[in-house]
């Protein structure tokens, strides 16, 4: 197949019409990439400076090696923050959010999809959470894991043993029961986070796929999992690469279910990383302030740029890309 390479039609050339629609595509194209140049370049080069200065503004390495010695033995760093028990938490978000609820979240989308019997009760469903704010939504969960509310009472009618102090506070209010239970609200929640952007990739699929995989004898699980999937893998991948960002962050609401306290035992990275900066800024604290977690943050994207890659790469190798 030959393929002709068209000259450049010079700017001369356009009528004043042409030229005026060009004026009006580099106007609307110039707002994203200011608003891309003040708050991504601006921003994160700033704090990538703030990491490598100290009080007076010289160059240091301090910052990184208080990041550093803060992993170590101890894990605690100065602002009293156990940072390997907080990233163990957020690597555990990750891996139960991406690991059990997305996979879940595929085939649950599928299923609806497919428009099988309730499914506008279950769509309905779906929707609510999204349509609470954060605020709203946070404080019914608190009051449905006090020591009276409905979730802490299904938990022990289901024959669970709480501890004595979860009986008094609440499930979020004893160190034994405060982090699976955030892990379990976020693993539920979850799957509504996805629905939205795979029911348009499953609905960009022919109608005439599924006819003919019916008419070759294909069951509902067979469509599913050897042919609805696979063609729609370039979404997934891509959602799974955007996840992988967020693999050493993920916080889960830890600032609004804690008050802003990271306690008891729900701590994660990301909510670290933000109490710190909140903190500071609410103290009025110099910008030299800001040279801990900054360095924090440059630290968390070193560690990160490589699973990113890396897994962008596998997720490439695992699933050719299906064009229909």
């Amino acid at each position: 197949m030959n393929t002709t390479i068209l000259p450049k039609k010079k700017i001369s050339l356009y009528s004043k019409y042409e030229k005026k629609s060009f004026l009006f595509c580099y106007l609307m194209v110039l707002f994203p990439v200011v608003q891309f140049a003040v708050f991504w370049v601006g921003v994160n080069t700033s704090s990538i400076m703030l990491a490598f200065q100290d009080g007076a503004g010289a160059f240091t390495f301090d910052n990184i090696g208080a990041v550093f010695r803060a992993f170590s033995a101890t894990g605690v760093d100065k602002y009293g923050n156990n940072l390997g028990n907080s990233m163990g938490h957020s690597l555990v978000i990750w891996l139960v959010s991406n690991g059990i609820t997305f996979p879940i979240s595929i085939v649950t989308t599928y299923v609806l999809f497919q428009r099988i019997h309730g499914h506008y009760f279950f769509r309905v469903c779906y929707v609510i959470p999204n349509l609470m704010g954060s605020i709203m939504f946070v404080s019914l969960i608190q009051y449905m894991v006090n020591f009276d509310g409905a979730i802490t009472w299904f938990v022990k009618l289901i024959g669970v043993e709480l501890p004595e102090e979860a009986l008094r506070n609440g499930l979020f209010g004893s160190a034994e029961t405060a982090f699976p239970t955030l892990i379990v609200i976020n693993l539920v929640m979850g799957l509504v986070g996805n629905n939205a952007v795979l029911t348009g990739a499953f609905s960009r699929l022919p109608e005439e796929l599924y006819e003919s995989a019916e008419l070759d004898g294909a069951g509902f699980w067979t469509v599913c999992f050897k042919i609805a999937i696979p063609c729609v893998w370039t979404t997934i991948s891509m959602s799974l690469t955007f996840a992988l960002c967020g693999v050493l962050t993920a916080d889960a609401n830890v600032f609004l279910y804690s008050g802003g306290t990271g306690e008891p035992n729900m701590s994660t990275i990301g909510f670290v990383l933000y109490n710190i900066t909140y903190q500071i800024s609410l103290t009025g604290g110099s910008p030299s302030a800001y040279g801990y977690p900054s360095a924090l943050g440059f630290v968390l994207t070193i560690f990160t740029l490589p699973i990113v890659f890396g897994g962008r790469w596998i997720l490439g190798k695992i699933q050719d890309a299906v064009e229909v």
